[in-house]
C-alpha cells in the first residue's frame, strides 16, 4: 500500500466527523427533497414564472410608457412577438440548430442513403430478379429495417420538416430577422427609454411583487436551496436506496435478522460449531453484549463445551479453552451487488481474527471487508474459485490506528469489481474473483494460536446495505 493512501488514511481518522458529514449531506438531501415539493417552493416559482413572465413585462412596459403604445417601436415590438408566439416560428427555432436536423443534413449526404436510394431503385426496377440480385435484395431488406433509416425518412416527411423548409428562405422569415436586429439594437433600447417613465412602476403592486422575488431569492433558505441544486452533490445518495439496516438500537439480538452461529450449524443441526481450525466454539449468545446503540462480540479464555468439525469424523463433542461469537444474516438477508458497510471497533486485535465477511453457501467465493490476522494487522480480500482449487488475494492495510476506536468498513460490489474503502478512503479495487451469487453478512472472532490470555471484542453500532436503484 502507497505512502499516499496511508497518509489519507491517517487524515480520514476521524470517523465521528466523517459520519457527521454523512449526516449532513443527508439531512441536506432530506431537506433538500422536502423543499422541492413544499407548497412554499411552488409559490416562490409561480411568483418568479409571472415576474419572468411576458404578462408582468407588458403591463409594466405599459406602465411605465407615456406614449409608448402610439409609437412605431411599440408596433415593431409586437410584430416581433407575434412571430416569437407562432407555431411555426417556434417549430423553426427548435429545430434550426438542433442535433435532430444537423443528424438529418448529415445523414441526407451520406454513403448509407445514397446507397439505399440505389437499392430502392434496382429492388423496384422491372428487370429485377430475385434470385439473381438475392444479395442486393438482403441488404436493401436490412437498410429499411434500420431505425437510422427509418428516423431519416420520417423526418424527411414530418410536418415539422416542411414548416423548417417552408419558414428558411421565406419573406416572413426575413421580416422576422429584420425585426430581431431592430429590436435588438442600441438605437431602439435608447429610444424606448426615453419614452418611458421609470418611477411611475414603483407604485403598482406588480413592484411589491418584485420586491418580495427579489427579498426571496436572496434569503439563505433559498440561496442554500439553489446552490445544493446548482452543485448537485447528492448524486450518490440518489444511486443507492437502503437494503437492509440494523441500528443495534435494541439490548436484545433481532432473531428475524440475525442468528448467532455458521448458517449451516442452524440449517442443519440448530447448533452451533466449529471448524477443525479453531480453537474457539461460538457460545450462541453468552459472549455478545448489548448496549442502548451497539452490540458487543467477546472473545475470552475459558473452558467450554462445543462441537468441531472433523472432516473424517463429523461433529464431534469438545471442550475447548477459548470462546467467541458471531452473528450473520444467512437466514434473513443476501444481496448480489451492491454497499455493504459497518460501523466498528476493535479491540487487542493481536489476540484474535475479528472479522467482517461475506459468503454465499459454499465456502468459495468469500469476502473479507476486514480481518485482522492475529498479530494486529488489518486485512482485506476474497477467495474464488472451486471447492478443490480455491484462489485468493489479500492485502494489508496500513495508515490506521485501531486502538482510535470506530471506523467505517465499506465494500462497494458490482459485477466487475470489489471496492474497499475505509472512513469513505477508497484502499483497494479488485476485480478478480468478483462473486456473482447473492451473499450473506458475518460478523465473527476467531483464535487459531494458543495464548494464556485472551479478553478481545468487536464492537458495532451499526449495519448498512444498500442496492442501486432501479
Amino acid at each position: 500500500m502507497s505512502f499516499f493512501l496511508a497518509y489519507k488514511l491517517h487524515k480520514a481518522s476521524d470517523t465521528l466527523g466523517i459520519e457527521n458529514n454523512r449526516d449532513t449531506l443527508r439531512k441536506d438531501f432530506e431537506d433538500f427533497k422536502s423543499f422541492s415539493v413544499s407548497e412554499e417552493l411552488k409559490d416562490y416559482y409561480d411568483l418568479e414564472a409571472y415576474i419572468q413572465s411576458e404578462k408582468f413585462k407588458s403591463n409594466r412596459k405599459t406602465i411605465e410608457s407615456k406614449c409608448y403604445k402610439k409609437s412605431d417601436l411599440f408596433k415593431d415590438e409586437k410584430d416581433f412577438k407575434r412571430f416569437q408566439r407562432s407555431k411555426k416560428f417556434k417549430t423553426y427555432f427548435r429545430l434550426k440548430g438542433s442535433n435532430e436536423l444537423a443528424t438529418f443534413e448529415l445523414t441526407k449526404v451520406s454513403d448509407e442513403i445514397a446507397r439505399f436510394k440505389e437499392l430502392d431503385s434496382i429492388v423496384h426496377s422491372a428487370d429485377f430478379n430475385k434470385k439473381e440480385q438475392l444479395e442486393e435484395l438482403k441488404e436493401f431488406k436490412l437498410m429499411k429495417s434500420s431505425q437510422h433509416i427509418k428516423d431519416f425518412f420520417k423526418f424527411e416527411k414530418s410536418k415539422s420538416y416542411k414548416i423548417y423548409k417552408e419558414l428558411e428562405d421565406s419573406k416572413e422569415l426575413e421580416e422576422y430577422l429584420k425585426l430581431e436586429e431592430k429590436i435588438s439594437s442600441d438605437e431602439f433600447r435608447e429610444e424606448k427609454a426615453d419614452l418611458l417613465d421609470k418611477k411611475r412602476f414603483e407604485k403598482t403592486d406588480d413592484y411589491k411583487k418584485l420586491q418580495e422575488y427579489l427579498a426571496l431569492k436572496e434569503s439563505d433558505r433559498y440561496k442554500k436551496y439553489f446552490e445544493l441544486k446548482n452543485k448537485n452533490p447528492f448524486e450518490e445518495l440518489k444511486k443507492w436506496e437502503l437494503s437492509f439496516s440494523e441500528e443495534f438500537d435494541s439490548k436484545q439480538l433481532d432473531e428475524e435478522k440475525w442468528i448467532n452461529k455458521y448458517f449451516w450449524g442452524e440449517e442443519l443441526l440448530n447448533k452451533g460449531y466449529s471448524l477443525n481450525s479453531d480453537l474457539h466454539t461460538f457460545t450462541e449468545g453468552k459472549n455478545i453484549d448489548h448496549s442502548a446503540s451497539s452490540i458487543l462480540l467477546q472473545a475470552r479464555k475459558e473452558k467450554h463445551q462445543g462441537l468441531l468439525w472433523n472432516p473424517t469424523m463429523g461433529f464431534v463433542p469438545k471442550e475447548f479453552d477459548y470462546t467467541s461469537a458471531i452473528i450473520n444474516t444467512g437466514k434473513s438477508f443476501r444481496q448480489k451487488y451492491g454497499r455493504f458497510e459497518a460501523k466498528i471497533k476493535l479491540t487487542n486485535p493481536n489476540q484474535v481474527m475479528h472479522s467482517f465477511w461475506m459468503v454465499a453457501d459454499k465456502n468459495s467465493p468469500h469476502i473479507d471487508v476486514l480481518k485482522t490476522s492475529g498479530d494486529g494487522k488489518l486485512l482485506i480480500g476474497n477467495y474464488w474459485g472451486s471447492e478443490s482449487q480455491i484462489h485468493s488475494k489479500h492485502f494489508k492495510i496500513k495508515g490506521i490506528d485501531l486502538s482510535k476506536g470506530y471506523f467505517i468498513y465499506t465494500l462497494d460490489w458490482n459485477k466487475n469489481e470489489l471496492v474497499w474503502k475505509i472512513n469513505d478512503v477508497v484502499v483497494k479495487t479488485q476485480t478478480e474473483g468478483v462473486p456473482q451469487d447473492p451473499m450473506y453478512l458475518n460478523f465473527s472472532m476467531g483464535i487459531t494460536k494458543e495464548q494464556a490470555n485472551v479478553n478481545a471484542s468487536l464492537e458495532i453500532d451499526w449495519v448498512r446495505c444498500y442496492k442501486i436503484k432501479e
